[in-house]
């Protein structure tokens, strides 16, 4: 190409950049820092964040807050506050910086520190109710307990002695193997992860006396589940027939190598699991709510 051709094309892509330049500069720009990050209020189990606007130019942005230099917690403009939770006794560092749609990202914004303070409330108390007595086992419910942490777990104790602890979400439990005509007090405590403790009120409970010496049948057809897989075993058998109590009444006790490890009311099915390498012999019995004891059920060997 000739030196008079070329001139005219360099002068038109000179202006062609010249016209372009600008939208292009103004698509690269980064939004403005976000500013004055404060704390606006901290809570038993929250900090609550504010902050002064950033501006960009782009048609789509937004603000990532992160908490000690991770994470990103996404607020879309024009908001400019954000609540999160956060947990007693802990101290937490905020920035926030602003992002646009073509991956540009300000500067951060100053940082604040906030330790939040340690949690000294108990739960609230849980109310305990009887809701059944039998002869060797009494049927309780409480009511569910609320703590800032959200996570309440609750222990049952027997004559000030824990029958069960630290489970989360239980809001019953029946209390077995007790002796006919004996007298018992119980409790339940809901107690929150950092150890606050809140007591229910007592209950004082007589068991009747036993009004049945007859033992249960045996139960039938002890056998495998299909689902059963070493070291899980899955058990089902035919209801034992007892004079007094209802089949739903009646406990069964599941025993593997001649130890109980399985007790449970109403049920023909279970799930236990091997006690020893090699063979596992297990048999079934059921018992009345008289505390009667029947026969064992037929064996079945699994091999472990």
């Amino acid at each position: 190409m000739s030196a008079r051709k070329a001139l005219p094309a360099l002068l038109v892509g000179l202006l062609a950049l010249a016209f372009a330049s600008p939208a292009l500069a103004q698509k690269s720009k980064a939004p403005t820092a976000p500013t004055n990050l404060r704390v606006t209020a901290v809570g038993e189990a929250s900090v609550s964040l504010a902050w002064d606007a950033s501006k960009s130019s782009a048609s789509s942005w937004w603000y990532c807050v992160q908490s000690s230099g991770f994470g990103c917690i996404r607020v879309d403009p024009p908001q400019t506050t954000l609540t999160r939770p956060a947990w007693p006794g802990q101290t937490y560092t905020y920035t926030v910086v602003a992002l646009d749609k073509n991956g540009n990202r300000s500067a951060p914004s100053n940082a604040v520190t906030v330790t939040i303070p340690p949690d000294t409330t108990a739960p609230t108390e849980p109310v305990l109710s009887l809701t059944s007595v039998l002869p060797i086992r009494a049927s309780f419910t409480w009511t569910a307990s609320t703590d800032a942490s959200r996570q309440v777990n609750y222990t049952l104790l027997v004559d000030g002695a824990p029958y069960f602890s630290g489970l989360i979400g239980a809001l019953s439990r029946t209390v077995l193997y007790l002796e006919p005509g004996s007298t018992h007090t119980y409790q339940v405590l809901a107690r929150d992860p950092f150890g606050n403790t809140a007591g229910s009120n007592v209950l004082t409970v007589t068991q009747p006396a036993a009004n049945d010496a007859t033992p249960p049948g045996a139960p039938g057809n002890l056998r495998f589940s299909s689902e059963t897989s070493v070291p899980e075993i899955w058990l089902d058998w035919d209801a034992a027939v007892d004079n007094a109590d209802a089949p739903g009444e009646l406990m069964y006790e599941v025993f593997v190598n001649g130890t109980l490890v399985s007790s449970g009311i109403g049920n023909d099915e279970d799930i236990v699991y091997c006690l020893d390498t090699g063979s596992n012999a297990i048999r079934v019995r059921a018992v009345d709510t008289s505390g009667n004891a029947g026969p064992f059920s037929n064996e079945i060997v699994l091999i472990c």
